[in-house]
């Protein structure tokens, strides 16, 4: 189970966070700003900022995650013959959010363009390659309840 890693690096990097944004602030208060020695300070501080709020985020979805799944991955998926009425919800399910993968693969590409931090930048193009993925699954999912 990966969420005691996960709480593990979460707490890990609050605390970090914290040491290094009262070290950036000792750093600065010892005459140091605009220095290297602040500059890279400061960049280790905006990074485990991020990992602190990315392990959180993981947590969340995690706990959302569990509500969802349940008692965990579906063992066996069986192929049914689907009624026309179940076929047409289908499809429309599909269709419609197939609009939504779209819009959020074009959301996440001027995302990933515009994104300076690398950390950002990569979570980005990462996110835009998951939803081209949905869309994939979506598209062939509306061509075998087509008709």
């Amino acid at each position: 189970m990966v969420e005691p890693l996960v709480k593990k690096a979460y707490e890990t990097e609050k605390k970090a966070a914290s040491s290094y944004t009262d070290g950036l602030a000792l750093v600065r208060g010892q005459g140091l700003r605009y220095t290297k020695v602040e500059e890279v300070v400061g960049r280790i501080a905006v990074d485990t900022i991020i990992h602190k709020h990315l392990m959180k985020a993981i947590l969340d979805a995690q706990k959302e995650l569990e509500k969802l799944v349940g008692e965990g991955p579906i063992s066996e998926v069986k192929e049914i013959e689907l009624s026309p009425e179940q076929r047409a919800l289908v499809k429309r399910f599909a269709e419609m959010h197939l609009e939504i993968e779209k819009d959020m693969i074009e959301t996440y590409q001027k995302m990933a363009e515009k994104m300076t931090h690398p950390l950002f930048k990569g979570l980005a193009e990462a996110l835009v390659e998951n939803e081209k993925e949905h869309h994939r699954i979506l598209a062939e999912l509306i061509a075998k309840y087509k008709e």
